[in-house]
């Protein structure tokens, strides 16, 4: 049972603090976004098995994945919030001309993107989306 110092020191020193997500009215870092392009990179390159790899850029804002074709792709955020996969078709890759791209995904003039993916949707949904999107893109 509080006694009556208990108000004493709450007058003192102030109502506790606010808790960790929620400072000075801003979230705590990590709690908003859990997880960078940079992670989803990473994450893509896991599921698509071994032969492929993935660095994050810098702040984790960008990521590449590559593996055993001439084309490198680079994932980020574009212009309409969306997140977005760009890449340069080599001919020497002997990709199919017109790929069938899984639920969610859509061509864009340079490469694709998920026009409906947020944070949300969680990290392993968001990679299992974009590593069927780029087995399709190359016919594997």
């Amino acid at each position: 049972m509080p006694d009556q110092n208990d108000h004493l020191i709450t007058a003192i020193t102030g109502p506790p603090p606010a808790p960790p997500t929620l400072r000075m009215g801003f979230p705590a870092p990590g709690t908003e976004y859990p997880f960078s392009v940079g992670d989803i990179a990473y994450a893509t390159a896991r599921r698509l098995g071994p032969g492929w790899s993935a660095d994050a850029g810098y702040w984790g804002t960008t990521g590449s994945i590559w593996g055993p074709y001439t084309a490198t792709f680079t994932l980020l955020i574009d212009v309409e919030g969306d997140l977005s996969m760009v890449y340069d078709v080599a001919a020497s890759d002997e990709w199919p001309d017109t790929p069938q791209l899984p639920r969610g995904v859509q061509e864009s003039s340079a490469g694709l993107f998920l026009p409906d993916a947020c944070v949300t949707d969680g990290l392993d949904h968001i990679a299992d989306q974009l590593a069927a999107a780029l087995r399709a893109i190359t016919g594997t």
